[in-house]
């Protein structure tokens, strides 16, 4: 019997060992992986990545007359000190000569190209949750397709000395 254990097991090795040779063909696929892990101490990240990672929509709504805002949420914190914000520059859209002025709100504060305060010390020693929205000033744009970039940027300041 161990004979033809002994010749049988080399037998099975070499037929499964050449059944890669005769494949019928090969398929490869590669993802692309990118990742953020922001210090426990000071980060902004939206609750929401599509926020920032996709176009957002501001319609103009013929029944209501108003352009859709964008909303969302930003959490926040900064363990030694306040977060302040600004945008980079007047935020708008634009569609060839024309364009629509828009307004950036950050936890209820007009943000403009300088910064200021948006969260406090005591808020920001915590995740903070800061509501984020962008609405239209102007009441009645001229028809076009708009395109537009709303450009912010976040500072941690360290606590005032007394």
């Amino acid at each position: 019997m161990f004979k033809k254990f002994a010749i049988a097991a080399p037998l099975a090795l070499l037929a499964l060992g050449s059944s890669g040779a005769f494949a019928a063909g090969e398929a490869a696929h590669s993802i692309s992986i990118v990742a953020h892990v922001p210090t426990n101490g000071f980060y902004v990240v939206p609750t929401d990545p599509d926020l920032i990672s996709k176009d957002q929509r501001m319609d103009h709504n013929p029944g209501t007359g108003q352009m859709d805002e964008v909303k969302g949420f930003f959490d926040v914190r900064n363990n030694n000190g306040s977060v302040h914000a600004s945008v980079v520059t007047a935020p708008k859209l634009i569609s060839g000569a024309d364009t629509i002025d828009l307004k950036v709100e950050l936890n209820g504060k007009e943000l403009t190209t300088t910064p200021q305060m948006v969260v406090g010390e005591a808020e920001s020693d915590v995740n903070y949750r800061a509501a984020l929205r962008i609405s239209s000033t102007d009441a009645t744009p001229a028809p076009g397709d708009y395109t537009g970039v709303v450009a912010m940027v976040f500072d941690a300041v360290p606590p005032v000395a007394l």
